[in-house]
């Protein structure tokens, strides 16, 4: 199925010549719309208003020259991959080499175009058995409970043991990482080929060998669910495995889930430094003789969204195969839901 028209460009940045046309090939797959700026002094509205931002290595440096402001989505593409990574930091860029990135690039491409639809929500654990994985399926299951387009939950953590298992649903049909692992470019409705609990869409880990995820099937999947669900949740475990870098990446919004502990700080801090979290906000969990939330944003450098409450019967659903949503009391749901309130209410920040 052909992808919607995006409202927004992308912008290649680049002289004529090999470098341009392989990235107005990848643009054109994906079906967008290029502007294409071969004077870095044209850039002007361009460069803020563009879902993507391409620049070639042939005009790196002058685009470094304008001093442009800060914005996600930009990407320096080339064939000489020293010569790229001289621009990274400078742009504010992820390096993507070509020839052999092209996959790579065509995904990157088909998410940014699909940013403006559904937000992707990334959690994260703060330290081990947090809970992120049980939040993340809770996100997915509330939003999923709020609209017909469903939402989906995408399990990044290859030794996670699969986030099928928290949903209940391991016997459930349906394609799980090392049938997606080899996709890449534009996807079409993935709906049909993917097990669904509550309405929730689930891309999961299978058990048996551990999986070498790679970020190009990553990011065509999670540029694919966002055309066709309400929300994308992403689970990507606490590795710093490039697929679970590539997943607190691509998300919209951030959360790192806190716990309010001295240890659970000291962990959390760890992982702010680890997982390029600058961009996170704080979901602290909160138990019997917990430290003040502003404590802990304090001592972590991050703001605080919201405080969740301790619930110890949510191990005992999981073991049952009961999917958080439903397994667990009435409070840590009000809850959950009053997060989904605050993380849709600024998805388009």
């Amino acid at each position: 199925m052909a992808q919607l028209s995006p409202s927004r460009p992308v912008l290649v940045v680049a002289a004529p010549g090999d470098t341009q046309d392989s990235i107005l090939s990848a643009v054109a797959a994906q079906e967008l719309d290029a502007e294409v700026v071969t004077e870095p002094e044209r850039l002007g509205e361009l460069w803020r208003t563009a879902s993507t931002v391409i620049v070639a290595d042939d005009l790196a440096e002058l685009v470094a020259g304008r001093a442009l402001p800060h914005r996600e989505g930009v990407y320096v593409v080339g064939p000489e991959p020293e010569k790229l990574s001289m621009w990274s930091a400078p742009l504010s860029a992820r390096v993507i080499p070509l020839p052999e990135g092209a996959a790579w690039l065509g995904a990157v491409l088909g998410e940014g175009s699909s940013r403006s639809r559904a937000p992707v929500v990334a959690v994260i654990g703060g330290s081990g058995g947090v809970g992120a994985s049980t939040l993340a399926a809770a996100l997915a299951q509330l939003s999923a409970a709020r609209g017909p387009s469903g939402a989906a939950l995408v399990d990044a953590d290859s030794l996670g043991g699969g986030i099928d298992l928290l949903l209940g649903a391991e016997r459930v049909q349906g394609w799980r990482w090392p049938r997606l692992n080899s996709a890449e470019g534009h996807l079409g409705d993935l709906r049909p080929y993917l097990p669904v609990v509550d309405g929730v869409s689930v891309v999961s880990m299978a058990r048996g060998a551990e999986l070498d995820l790679a970020r190009e099937p990553l990011a065509a999947i999670v540029a694919s669910l966002c055309t066709w669900h309400s929300a994308v949740v992403l689970d990507p475990g606490r590795s710093k495995a490039p697929a679970a870098r590539e997943a607190v990446r691509l998300a919209s919004r951030q959360l790192l889930l806190v716990s309010a502990s001295v240890r659970g700080v000291a962990a959390a801090r760890q992982a702010v430094a680890g997982h390029d979290l600058e961009r996170a906000e704080l979901v602290v969990r909160r138990g019997r003789g917990a430290l003040p939330s502003d404590l802990v944003a304090e001592a972590v450098g991050l703001p605080v969204l919201a405080e969740l409450p301790e619930e110890r019967g949510l191990a005992g659903a999981a073991e049952r195969g009961e999917p958080p949503a439903r397994g667990a009391r009435r409070g840590y749901r009000k809850a959950v839901d009053r997060l989904l309130d605050l993380v849709l209410s600024g998805a388009g920040e």
